[in-house]
């Protein structure tokens, strides 16, 4: 699952991105990638569970969230529960923090 936006950018920029999570297998897990615009590269980024139900105590946990290329970050989520999940269940918010290389040649 892959997220691209577009926006003005100053040195630095946050871009995020909302997905509902997939129906997962328990012990299944599912990886989601978050790129920046343009030419930017990725410094950082980070996810938000935004468990409907079960909030903290929810079926998924972040087992990977990592540089996934030099623009874009990848958080990969685990259903824990030991239960099927359901589409409606939950949905992740990525984020990337974005800049520009300044070379000088």
């Amino acid at each position: 699952v892959g997220f691209a936006f577009g926006s003005q950018a100053s040195a630095h920029e946050v871009v995020s991105g909302t997905t509902p999570v997939p129906p997962l297998d328990p012990g299944a897990s599912q990886e989601f990638v978050i790129h920046c615009p343009g030419h930017q590269y990725v410094l950082s980024g980070g996810v938000e569970n935004n468990d409907q139900l079960r909030g903290a105590l929810g079926p998924l946990v972040v087992t990977a969230s990592y540089p996934k290329s030099t623009r874009s970050w990848a958080v990969e989520v685990t259903n824990d529960s030991g239960r099927p999940l359901s589409i409606v269940e939950a949905r992740l918010t990525l984020y990337a923090l974005c800049g520009y290389h300044h070379h000088s040649h």
